[in-house]
């Protein structure tokens, strides 16, 4: 995967480790402890600088020999001042890193694991497929200062440009599926993905050990499935 990608108004790093006093860890961890920011979040908003310690060893590989369990995080920054010549989605030369950035918020990516929410076949790839298809979950937050603006739309759709071009990193799948999974509540994320070329495949009524969402703690809720062809 790309270690920095530039669109017109973004820069995307990849993180690769978020250790125990870095300014990553410390990013990441200002942003899961925003309410606002995890609202939609069945994780949750982080307690403390721990609990995202514990967030992050699940979502980044433990070594560079754990490569192999597909897992992408990539921190969003917006770039304080126009980038000349970007082209979206696209890596840019790394002189352009000079300009000042903030830090905005997150997108991930993960194959399914003994984490993710099963689903019933209706929204699953073919059992046939699954041995060249891997499937990967897509989800990112952001800082409430950063909504509305299409910044999520413009990051995501530069995280799949990158994984179009890092066919390699995929081995040994040749084709990738992506889902995400979106409360029907949640117009902002649902109009993400549709822009982001996901589409709706049918709204799953879960119920399941109680979860705290939206304020409120929840036994049962509706799902809006999204899912794509990423690589075919």
């Amino acid at each position: 995967m790309d270690p920095i990608i530039f669109t017109p108004r973004l820069k995307l790093t990849l993180v690769t480790k978020a250790p125990k006093g870095s300014l990553e860890l410390a990013h990441i961890h200002e942003l899961r402890s925003d309410e606002r920011a995890m609202w939609w979040s069945i994780s949750g908003r982080d307690k403390s600088i721990e609990d995202t310690e514990r967030i992050m060893k699940r979502w980044l590989p433990s070594s560079e020999a754990e490569e192999n369990t597909y897992k992408v995080v990539y921190a969003v920054h917006t770039v304080l001042g126009s980038i000349s010549g970007s082209v979206g989605g696209e890596p840019q030369s790394v002189e352009q890193g000079g300009k000042s950035t903030e830090f905005i918020g997150l997108v991930t990516l993960r194959a399914l694991d003994a984490d993710s929410l099963p689903l019933p076949e209706e929204f699953t790839l073919p059992a046939a497929v699954a041995t060249t298809t891997l499937t990967l979950e897509i989800a990112y937050m952001f800082f409430p200062t950063a909504w509305g603006k299409g910044y999520a739309t413009e990051a995501i759709e530069a995280v799949f440009g990158s994984c179009r071009r890092s066919r390699s990193f995929w081995t040994p799948f040749s084709k990738l599926y992506v889902r995400a999974l979106v409360n029907p509540s949640n117009l902002a994320s649902r109009r993400v993905m549709e822009k982001s070329g996901l589409k709706l495949k049918g709204v799953y009524e879960w119920s399941g050990k109680a979860v705290f969402l939206c304020g409120e703690w929840r036994e049962r809720d509706s799902i809006c499935i999204f899912g794509m062809h990423l690589l075919e």
